[in-house]
């Protein structure tokens, strides 16, 4: 590539970053919608509408433009797109909390937690998106680049969660995903920076001792914790699969309902349904921890039944325990759909209905079952029984009937 090609896709480059400079109330209105449309998204576990949302957002540009300011060594560029990115990072963090005060569903759904503990794969990820921005941006016509790295990298959902963490007063999460942000910008940055240095040449101007030293401080604060979660995140990974080797070779013949892992205190347990058994037997199962690398661990098996298989009754039990459990962890509420149950059941069957229970158990590769226990009067015929087992409820979640009877009290 001779240098008047270099010359005229740096133009290009800048041209392009700079007509996206844009501070006007519409640009902020579009910003606002972003960032509601991406909050409704993240509240309803709805990935279309986060990409949706990624997709309008107008925040690349200015994080682009900080990367040319600094490569340029223009100062007067640098502060003019970094005012804009603060003003943009104001408004995104006001309308999400805003959004999130307001909306009834305060569960933190899957979409928001996993913006809250960011790996080296999201540094990876922003630094390429990056990268392949900042060639984009030297097109005429931007190609079909621009997209695909509004998506890649991310940088709605992250503010969004901030929003909601603060929504919540918990700052575990305002942390966890502010640092996603900063990860996204910051490579972001860098590799428009980099690349305009490398890929433009002579056109940048050349850094100073200090500004390489600033650089590099600043690239080993943001990495090196992402880095750090990544290898947790690793030896979690590696820890669930061997566990699951362990269920599904040494229990094989139980039902595990619930699994622990402390690793504070190097504890695996679990809560089990299947052939009794004695201490023993727990204890040469807890030997066999070492063939599955868990050898560190202590082993615990709380039996949920004295019986092989689980009572209508021990599964109530267990059920009214986690219901208790969720509701103080405020994880998956079940009230509403427990009502529409409720309604329809009632509406039809209810002087033969006693009780009725919904809650959730999981299985040994943690997939969910929901339950919903129904007592019944000992009278109430097998017909009864059967119509109510074929039950229609139309909720969210489908639900295996358990029916027990009971005398009327």
């Amino acid at each position: 590539m001779n240098e008047n090609h270099k010359n005229a896709r740096y133009k290009i480059l800048e041209k392009n970053i700079m007509d996206e400079v844009d501070v006007s109330k519409e640009t902020f209105l579009i910003l606002s919608c972003a960032i509601i449309i991406a909050s409704v998204g993240l509240n309803t576990n709805s990935i279309a509408v986060i990409i949706g949302a990624m997709l309008i957002s107008p925040l690349m540009s200015p994080i682009q433009g900080i990367g040319l300011g600094l490569s340029k060594g223009d100062v007067k560029l640098t502060y003019k797109f970094l005012y804009q990115l603060l003003l943009f990072i104001l408004i995104s963090v006001a309308s999400s909390t805003f959004y999130f005060i307001l909306t009834p569903i305060s569960e933190a759904t899957e979409q928001i937690i996993s913006r809250t503990s960011p790996t080296l794969w999201d540094v990876l990820i922003a630094a390429f998106g990056g990268i392949a921005g900042v060639i984009g941006k030297a097109k005429k016509d931007g190609g079909n680049v621009t997209p695909g790295v509004a998506i890649a990298t991310a940088l709605m959902p992250p503010l969004c969660v901030v929003g909601y963490g603060f929504s919540q007063s918990n700052f575990s999460i305002v942390f966890g995903a502010g640092y996603l942000f900063i990860i996204n910008l910051f490579c972001i940055m860098t590799s428009t920076f980099i690349g305009v240095k490398i890929y433009y040449g002579k056109m940048a101007k050349e850094s100073s001792f200090r500004q390489k030293v600033i650089f590099y401080v600043i690239t080993f604060l943001v990495v090196v914790p992402s880095i750090y979660t990544a290898s947790i995140l690793v030896k979690e990974s590696y820890q669930q699969t061997y566990i699951n080797q362990f269920i599904n070779t040494e229990l094989k013949n139980h039902y595990v309902f619930d699994r622990n892992i402390n690793n504070a205190e190097k504890i695996i347990s679990f809560r089990v349904v299947g052939d009794i058994l004695s201490k023993e037997n727990i204890e040469n199962l807890e030997k066999k921890l070492f063939k599955y690398k868990l050898n560190n661990y202590n082993l615990i098996i709380k039996q949920l039944s004295d019986n092989k298989y689980l009572t209508a009754q021990e599964l109530s039990s267990y059920l009214k325990k986690e219901a208790i459990k969720t509701n103080e962890s405020k994880s998956i509420k079940f009230d509403e759909e427990l009502e529409k149950i409720e309604n329809i059941l009632y509406k039809d069957y209810k002087t033969d209905i006693l009780d009725i229970q919904a809650g959730r158990v999981f299985d040994s590769k943690k997939t969910e079952n929901f339950i919903c226990i129904i007592t019944v009067k000992n009278d109430v015929s097998d017909e009864t029984i059967n119509k109510i087992k074929e039950s229609k409820f139309n909720t969210k979640h489908e639900y295996i009937i358990i029916i027990q009877k009971r005398e009327e009290k």
